[in-house]
């Protein structure tokens, strides 16, 4: 006999409370979008440039300006992968990683980017964080959905970032290097994460026992190496 497992911490449902995350998530970018554009809260008070940072240390801009989008499809496009990975990595991995965590890599992927741009070249959008996010998400799948083979959750993983996070087409308005700066910056960022919180994310794996005829009809399932319980 040996053990099959039936779920995992992505088992379960996202619950009420990530549910509004995302929500207030979306309506947060929404709101300075219109704030900005009626002026209320005019977006060069919140937009960073490598001179506004780093030669007028004005380093909260870094901060502000991952909130400011240059136009409403610019908004649209952030916001809707923003809202769904905001909602699953607090759903799933707590308000420590979104949005203590997100929001602090933000700020830190605009420092870096800023630090690469000519002096009043302004840096604005989520996007970053976005593809932080994305990194962190897809990584820690790979660890954590174990009732598929490693190679099929890499696939997917693969596959999904190819399909939603990399240009077709390349546009000369896009910051790729905050792109390129937050996915590089999500896997590492996860694989820290699952070594120090791999004992609470394997806590919630449930395992059944089956019978060797259900063992080979399931190849890409993860059984134990147990084979006699």
């Amino acid at each position: 006999m040996q053990l099959k497992l039936v779920r995992t911490l992505l088992s379960k449902k996202p619950g009420s409370a990530s549910v509004a995350v995302g929500l207030i998530s979306f309506m947060i970018l929404a709101l300075v979008y219109q704030l900005n554009f009626t002026q209320i809260l005019p977006s060069d008070l919140m937009s960073a440039s490598s001179k506004q940072v780093f030669q007028d240390q004005q380093y909260w801009r870094a901060f502000t300006t991952t909130f400011v989008h240059a136009d409403y499809q610019h908004l649209m496009m952030n916001s809707a992968f923003f809202s769904i990975l905001a909602l699953l990595l607090h759903a799933y991995y707590g308000s420590f990683i979104f949005p203590v965590v997100s929001v602090i890599i933000g700020g830190v992927i605009n420092l870096i980017v800023l630090k690469t741009y000519p002096a009043h070249v302004s840096l604005v959008g989520i996007s970053g964080v976005v593809y932080f996010m994305a990194a962190f998400w897809l990584t820690l799948y790979v660890f954590t959905e174990r009732r598929l083979s490693v190679m099929r959750r890499m696939m997917n993983s693969t596959a999904l970032s190819l399909i939603f996070f990399f240009p077709q087409v390349i546009e000369p308005q896009v910051s790729y290097s905050a792109h390129a700066v937050g996915f590089a910056l999500g896997v590492p960022g996860a694989m820290t994460y699952f070594a120090a919180m791999r004992h609470c994310i394997r806590s919630h794996e449930v395992w059944e026992v089956v019978s060797e005829e259900q063992v080979e009809i399931l190849p890409d399932q993860e059984f134990s190496p147990e084979e006699n319980t």
